[in-house]
């Protein structure tokens, strides 16, 4: 199963159906704003409270599980966005192998430099549907074998 990390515009109605078939799973950090179509949450890379969105019940993890991975730093500047790279660094540290964003002046046109470094292939929603699909239903893990 493809698992996927989605930033705050990516989920659309046709990553909720892939969802729902079995295909992929999807993931999320509410740092800027909350998307109550993810379900999933995981531990925000760095996130302080105030962040986070989220209320003592639905927060993940424990505080711990909150800090920065070794990958964030170098996420911060090749992004230059804090946020930004909180993203990323929380969808690397559940295991996700595909991004999805709907913006492509910030992550998605540093796409590359992030597969590269990462293994966290980063999708424009919607324009890439078509290939976020193509994954699922090949059922490929594009990044990292998770341990």
């Amino acid at each position: 199963m493809l698992l996927v990390y989605v930033d705050t515009g990516g989920m659309l109605k046709e990553v909720a159906a892939l969802e729902a078939a079995g295909l992929l799973k999807t993931h999320y950090f509410p740092f800027e704003q909350r998307n109550r179509r993810v379900k999933t949450f995981v531990p925000g890379s760095g996130a302080t409270w105030k962040q986070s969105n989220l209320s003592s019940k639905e927060a993940p993890g424990t505080w711990n599980d909150y800090k920065s991975s070794a990958l964030f730093e170098p996420l911060r500047k090749l992004l230059g966005a804090q946020v930004d790279a909180q993203h990323l660094d929380s969808a690397a540290k559940a295991g996700c192998t595909v991004f999805l964003t709907s913006d492509k002046t910030d992550i998605w046109s540093k796409r590359d430099a992030i597969q590269a470094l990462a293994n966290i292939r980063v999708l424009h929603m919607p324009s890439e549907l078509v290939t976020l699909g193509q994954l699922a239903q090949a059922g490929v893990d594009v990044g990292p074998p998770t341990e």
